[in-house]
């Protein structure tokens, strides 16, 4: 069973978790509080949707979080500075998310029922499959707790794991 830490405001990571409920998955919710506890989990994917502020000594805990871990997602739309205290090495995989045109999983159109993403690098899924680049629609329910960006992680999550 995949374990995918998520930072994130907590009704995101509901909504998230909510979604992906039928599926083999474990979530946990990363937070200032909880990242002396999960110093020592391994995670298949940690999400970065949001920023948070750490000390020093916290920033080493996650630092060592992240080494561990196999996929590394990142909201490219807002700046994450914690990733600038986080040393990232090979063998971990970094897909980036979101409105930004550099990214690696962009959205390139947004209507009412929809929105069209563009998978612009192929990604390594986690059977060693490859996501070819291309378009994907997404479908979306229109409610107020349904944001796009939890509905891209969603996605990403359900690709790599071939849910």
């Amino acid at each position: 069973m995949p374990l995918v830490g998520i930072i994130a405001k907590k009704r995101d990571f509901q909504a998230i978790k909510e979604e992906l409920q039928n599926y083999n998955i474990e979530f946990i919710h990363i937070n200032k509080d909880s990242i002396k506890n999960i110093k020592n989990i391994i995670f298949e994917e940690i999400i970065f949707l949001e920023d948070i502020n750490l000390n020093s000594d916290e920033y080493e805990f996650m630092n060592k979080i992240v080494l561990k871990t196999k996929y590394v997602i990142v909201n490219a739309d807002i700046e994450i500075n914690i990733l600038k205290y986080i040393k990232i090495d090979c063998p971990i995989k970094v897909i980036t998310f979101g409105f930004n045109s550099k990214a690696t999983i962009t959205i390139s159109s947004v209507k009412d029922d929809k929105i069209i993403v563009c998978l612009q690098r192929e990604i390594e899924k986690t059977d060693k499959g490859i996501i070819e680049s291309q378009e994907k629609e997404i479908n979306i329910i229109n409610n107020p707790n349904r944001k796009i960006h939890n509905k891209l992680v969603v996605f990403i999550i359900k690709e790599l794991h071939n849910l």
